[in-house]
């Protein structure tokens, strides 16, 4: 699958929220991720070169708005391919559900994976009807960065409709005031990445 994604940072994860439920935004869950990222053995290709990424992930969900709501508790490994334009994260994702991420992690390090990062996020899942596409729109909140960012995306069987999509994607965004110049190409990886280097060149 393609998934063409966008993201952007934003101020106030309030507004977004009232401005979603304006636009029949329909809330679907919150999610608790940890995701691990590794890289691939030494002497093999870099991930951090060739611009992919292969994640295991723990996902809580859960409905906010119930009080009594249950917790489910799924895992899943990720691929990511390298990006397929200069605007957005699009790229191909191969997502698979896993029973046991404990054996796989040690499956992984068994065979010489290099484990990367841990990263936390507390999300809020909403899902539009917009321009015949459907759309997932996360509220995501990283607390190693302390900061807000939506994530709106879409899932293609083809590359045929990449361009089509993202400017949907971009028109949606508009509702919200987001223009395309407000997009971050850099996945939470980077990001988190670059704030630990910049934190370490000021020690």
């Amino acid at each position: 699958m393609i998934e063409v994604e966008i993201k952007v940072r934003i101020l106030d994860p309030k507004i977004i929220k009232n401005k979603f439920e304006e636009n029949k935004g329909v809330y679907k869950l919150s999610l608790l991720h940890e995701d691990t990222y590794f890289n691939m053995p030494k002497g093999l290709r870099d991930f951090k070169k060739t611009d992919e990424a292969l994640r295991l992930r723990r996902s809580i969900e859960f409905n906010k708005k119930e009080l009594t709501s249950e917790q489910r508790i799924n895992h899943y490994i990720t691929y990511k391919g390298k990006k397929l334009d200069g605007s957005t994260k699009t790229r191909e994702e191969i997502d698979i559900k896993i029973e046991d991420i404990n054996r796989m992690k040690n499956l992984l390090r068994e065979l010489g994976f290099q484990e990367v990062l841990t990263i936390k996020k507390e999300r809020d899942l909403y899902e539009f009807e917009f321009k015949s596409l459907h759309i997932e729109a996360l509220i995501d909140y990283l607390p190693i960065l302390d900061q807000h960012f939506i994530e709106v995306e879409c899932l293609l069987k083809t590359s045929e409709n990449i361009e089509a999509s993202k400017e949907v994607l971009f028109d949606f965004l508009s509702l919200f005031g987001i223009k395309k110049e407000d997009s971050i190409r850099q996945s939470y990886l980077e990001l988190i990445a670059d704030k630990l280097k910049n934190n370490l060149k000021k020690k």
